[in-house]
């Protein structure tokens, strides 16, 4: 790895577990074992390399929802629960001074649809998929249901339970509030062959989902 490589990989986890404010360029030196003027002969200043941060944070991000959409999976509920997985963790471990900076940053280009509604397209494409019988199985999404409402509103449900202020997760754990909303919102769109599948998966993941966040 190059040393602008490691220096903007080093500095987006940085920033993402502390925020923006609370890394200064002398942390970002130490982390990396270099001296403060090497840093700067290879980055012009901060507000470069928060760009550059924000920039590799979400071009992560969008690799990481592609990998998913792109595997071969079971199910159409298997890999749509694998994809709200990701959102959730990256919203839920991520400082929301980073994550406001990555939304704002016009080198993350926040007004390209790719990345402004990359959630809404990826849960839509999946959404459709799942309302169409394929190799022998059921419709796992009942296919009188508009997939594009449904991926708003999958996207608007995600954003809340991953707000740490909007959930008192003193009182129950983050788990149970994620299990829960699946319960209500994607049974509620689920065939009867559907809910057999969600049933088994949030069955099967439990432990592990705990364990890891």
């Amino acid at each position: 790895m190059s040393l602008i490589d490691s220096i903007i990989d080093t500095s987006t986890k940085l920033f993402e577990r502390h925020g923006i404010k609370e890394v200064k360029m002398d942390d970002i030196s130490s982390a990396l074992g270099i001296s403060k003027r090497t840093l700067y002969e290879t980055v012009q200043s901060r507000d470069e390399l928060i760009k550059l941060c924000c920039k590799h944070y979400a071009n992560q991000l969008k690799e990481q929802f592609e990998t998913v959409v792109n595997k071969d999976y079971s199910s159409t509920f298997e890999r749509i629960l694998s994809l709200n997985e990701i959102f959730i963790r990256h919203v839920h471990n991520s400082h929301k001074s980073f994550l406001d900076e990555v939304k704002k940053n016009t080198q993350c280009d926040p007004n390209n649809k790719e990345n402004k509604e990359l959630q809404l397209e990826y849960f839509e494409r999946l959404l459709t998929e799942g309302q169409a019988a394929k190799d022998g199985r059921l419709p796992e999404i009942d296919p009188g249901l508009k997939p594009d409402i449904m991926s708003r509103l999958l996207v608007l449900q995600l954003r809340a339970i991953a707000e740490q202020d909007f959930f008192d997760y003193s009182r129950q754990s983050f788990f149970e509030v994620y299990g829960t909303s699946w319960k209500i919102f994607m049974r509620g769109i689920a065939t009867e062959y559907g809910k057999k599948v969600i049933d088994a998966w949030i069955a099967n993941e439990q432990k592990n989902f705990k364990t890891n966040l």
